[in-house]
């Protein structure tokens, strides 16, 4: 059978390509594929190269005929809807590479570009240069992600220029978008292998970051996303420095100041009080603060949540900002802040966020938006959801889950972790290879080695034990102890019902 090729279309406007051009190229001497060298890809991929274009056949596609065009024909539709490739990329199907007869492959074809991993290591390119090539990655990357819910590659090599400057992606596949994670590991990559990336660079690419991060998502949460992510990279010590500029400029002033305040800060009282999901429960925060000031204990951490689901949010937040407690932020925290609380909220959770808008100031909104996700101190961490979630306040520390955030404990060896979320009192440990879930009033931490320590709800308990839930924290006996105060209900109920809230809601606080 005699071969042929057949172009079904491209990116942007007409091709500059003819058959005749891709048979051509196609007589042309494969090009090896290896990690790190100008050309990469998957063992299925093989490249035919001149000076001015560069042709790919995925040699891992074998169709027949009409079946190669209507795969080709969506890849095709694909890319030009998300436009970040070269508008003279050119797709077509082929029998030329194919061996086995009556098989048509696929491949497309377009102008070669300069990868950026070898133009960033080019000496001779201004430092000017290799930023903006960097800004356009990123804000392709960023593109992607916020209008096409897709993730790129993210290696320098599958980003190429033109001869322009112009920066686009050439890797034909894309990946589910993971929260920063990969993002984090890469930039990693970009600081081990780019020796020019010294202290003051890596500051200037830090804003850069951050501009297009608060550009694209309108929301700064994502900033301390990727700098967590980057701290938990490896990083030889001798580039150290640079990473840790690169965070300083990414990350809010504010929100990094709280976190510095947490590591450094020595607690000098015997007893920390652990308090979480307040939502917006005044009858029941004012009834722990009120034992605490009692008992004399003038230290605490607030593991989230001071809104949502209750009728006192602009009080309840003024009560917290009295204590002077160190306080994180939770998901309803966050998404009153932002005002983004319908995707990953549940109805109910939606709508008392909404009826709270009108219900607290602006200069509330934004202390609740300044909180940090997460503090890190010598001998703990703290967050509002689980250790394992990159977003910080999403996931639950329950029975399927206490082992992976357990293990992600003991490899960065913390000894415990404080959060909420669950509304449920109790502690998640391990103990040498052996994990248990205590749920008892007082527990022992000194012999435990690890520990996810949930100290209820305050507001809005959920293990059917109505009253306001808290524990406090023996740092010198370490030992927790676990309190729940009886508080009027009766005021509150009447409120919600008044209010319109669900009856689920009222349910939970008496219990049900």
């Amino acid at each position: 059978m005699e071969n042929w090729t057949a172009i079904i279309g491209v990116n942007e406007g007409t091709s500059p390509y003819t058959e005749t051009d891709i048979n051509d190229l196609l007589q042309v001497e494969q090009t090896a594929l290896s990690h790190g060298d100008t050309f990469t890809g998957r063992p299925g991929t093989t490249i035919h190269i001149n000076e001015h274009t560069v042709l790919k056949i995925r040699n891992e596609l074998r169709f027949n005929e009409d079946s190669a065009k209507k795969w080709t024909e969506h890849a095709l539709k694909q890319e030009q809807a998300r436009q970040i490739y070269h508008p003279q990329k050119t797709w077509f199907i082929t029998t030329h590479a194919v061996s086995d007869t009556g098989f048509v492959t696929v491949g497309n074809i377009c102008p070669r570009l300069k990868p950026l991993h070898e133009l960033l290591a080019n000496e001779a390119i201004p430092t000017s240069q290799r930023l903006d090539f960097l800004e356009q990655l990123f804000n392709i990357y960023f593109y992607a992600v916020k209008h096409l819910d897709i993730r790129l590659d993210e290696g320098l090599s599958n980003f190429g220029a033109t001869t322009e400057g112009k920066v686009y992606y050439l890797d034909d596949d894309v990946y589910t978008w993971d929260r920063f994670i990969s993002c984090g590991h890469m930039l990693g990559v970009y600081f081990r292998s780019s020796p020019w990336l010294d202290v003051d660079i890596a500051a200037m690419l830090g804003k850069i970051i951050r501009k297009l991060i608060v550009e694209y998502f309108d929301d700064t949460q994502y900033l301390m996303v990727l700098t967590e992510q980057l701290r938990d990279v490896f990083m030889p010590a001798n580039f150290q420095p640079q990473l840790e500029s690169f965070i300083q400029n990414v990350q809010m002033q504010k929100q990094t100041a709280a976190m510095d305040s947490a590591k450094n800060h020595i607690f000098q009282a015997r007893y920390l009080a652990i308090l979480g999901d307040v939502h917006a429960n005044l009858p029941a925060v004012d009834v722990v603060l009120n034992f605490l000031k009692l008992h004399d204990v003038k230290q605490g951490i607030i593991v989230g949540d001071i809104v949502g689901y209750g009728p006192h949010p602009s009080q309840c937040i003024e009560r917290i900002q009295a204590t002077n407690f160190l306080t994180i932020k939770g998901n309803h925290d966050h998404g009153l802040a932002t005002g983004n609380f319908y995707k990953g909220f549940s109805n109910n959770a939606a709508w008392v966020l909404q009826w709270s808008l009108s219900r607290v100031t602006a200069e509330q909104r934004a202390w609740l938006g300044e909180l940090p996700p997460i503090l890190h101190h010598e001998d703990w961490l703290v967050l509002h959801g689980a250790p394992v979630d990159p977003t910080f306040f999403n996931a639950y520390v329950y029975e399927m889950t206490y082992r992976s955030n357990l293990d992600l404990l003991q490899r960065k060896e913390i000894p415990l972790c404080f959060h909420g979320h669950t509304h449920q009192p109790g502690v998640y440990a391990r103990r040498g290879v052996v994990d248990n879930h205590f749920t008892d009033k007082v527990v022992e931490l000194a012999s435990l080695h690890h520990a996810l320590i949930c100290p209820g709800s305050v507001g809005q308990p959920r293990n059917k034990q109505p009253g306001a839930q808290f524990a406090i924290f023996d740092t010198k006996e370490k030992t927790l102890h676990y309190h729940n105060l009886a508080y009027d209900l009766t005021a509150i109920l009447k409120q919600m019902q008044e209010e319109g809230f669900p009856a689920s809601l009222m349910g939970m606080l008496q219990g049900n």
